[in-house]
């Protein structure tokens, strides 16, 4: 039996995990019509669209209630940037939570 090969986090992984990183982020989420996703193949990343040739990298959050959104929506793009360059970012603020709402199980990333 071989060892299945482990690829590199995709673009799309990377900035996933550097915004949930942001300690205002509760969560990432597909967005109102469910379309902020990236697949990969065999599985996807919710949260994060990667568009190609300057097209803007969009994410959608919920964020922890009693955070100035200006500034964390600021913080999110720079995050975003050190992943992926100097790239327009979209960012979607899907909903606000209290600190007491556990954080979803991520059965994609």
């Amino acid at each position: 039996m071989s060892a299945r090969p482990v690829s590199a986090p995709s673009l799309a992984e990377r900035v996933h995990d550097a915004v949930l990183g942001h300690p205002a982020v509760h969560a990432l989420t597909t967005g109102a019509y469910g379309t902020v996703t990236s697949y990969q193949p065999g599985r996807r990343v919710v949260g994060v669209r990667t568009g190609v040739g300057g097209t803007p990298v969009e994410i959608a959050v919920v964020l922890y209630f009693g955070q100035p959104v200006p500034r964390v929506v600021d913080e999110l793009r720079r995050r975003v940037r050190e992943v992926a360059g100097p790239v327009p970012v979209d960012v979607v603020i899907a909903d606000l939570v209290e600190r007491s709402v556990p954080r979803p199980r991520s059965g994609s990333r």
